[in-house]
């Protein structure tokens, strides 16, 4: 039976993907087995039921918005799986597709806990997972318009630093979190009080990126410094944690950054 389980769902999470599933009015019926099938005991079948609820963007496109509640209760619950890194890393691609096809307002109250659950991965050992979730935080920043802008924006505020760190990931594909970083940072996401990370951008950048061309720390005026004190320490506060880091990268980049408190 579990041999069948899994051999099924495989098939069905491909069939999601197939515009016939739409033309032949199956996509109910489907979507209801990959439900159950999601909450099955085996790692592999769940994985598989995720993949083919992503493959709904390849398949029907334009019944995402119909079915955004039922596909985003399954997929942020799979985010929790903390017994299998392959179940979540397969939410994370099937959230990448959905999000794509929904507007802020389509997500709901979902978004809170979506973005919470994304960020409990920016520090995870898993290089897939970590990448996986700046594309998705990167993908939210863009959505965000109206009802949970001010809401982002204080998420953005308490992560820039650990943003600004991964930017020297000892994984390449992580370390290509540069546009994302960019945008996060841009005065369209932070708040006012937040707003003086910008003037210190360039400093922390040519401590994390020796090759980009910037000012050094030397040109950032003394008032600067003192207005945004605050700032400074909150900095600081964040990067002593990473001083224990299991990564050499990010402890030399975080030694770097709290030296010029």
């Amino acid at each position: 039976m579990e041999n069948f389980r899994l051999t099924s769902t495989a098939f069905l999470a491909q069939l999601m993907s197939d515009p016939m599933l739409r033309e032949k009015k199956l996509l109910k019926i489907v979507l209801s087995i990959l439900e159950e099938r999601s909450q099955d005991r085996n790692s592999i079948v769940h994985q598989m039921a995720v993949r083919g609820l992503g493959n709904i963007v390849d398949g029907a496109p334009v019944k995402v918005k119909k079915h955004k509640k039922f596909l985003l209760d399954i997929l942020i619950k799979a985010l929790n799986d903390t017994s299998s890194s392959e179940v979540i890393g397969e939410s994370m691609k099937a959230l990448a597709k959905v999000l794509k096809e929904l507007k802020e307002k389509d997500i709901g109250s979902s978004f809170k806990d979506l973005t919470q659950q994304i960020q409990t991965y920016f520090d995870n050992e898993d290089d897939a997972l970590r990448s996986m979730a700046f594309v998705l935080f990167g993908i939210l920043a863009q959505l965000t318009k109206k009802k949970w802008k001010a809401y982002f924006a204080e998420q953005v505020r308490k992560s820039w630093v650990t943003l600004l760190l991964h930017l020297q990931d000892p994984s390449p594909k992580v370390s290509m979190v540069r546009p994302t970083v960019t945008y996060l940072l841009s005065q369209r996401n932070l708040p006012p009080n937040a707003r003086g990370a910008l003037l210190f951008l360039p400093v922390m950048e040519a401590q994390i990126l020796p090759s980009v061309h910037c000012p050094p720390a030397e040109s950032v005026p003394a008032r600067l410094v003192h207005e945004n004190a605050e700032l400074l320490e909150n900095l600081y506060r964040t990067t002593i944690t990473y001083f224990s880091n299991s990564w050499e990268e990010i402890r030399a980049v975080a030694a770097n950054l709290a030296g010029e408190r």
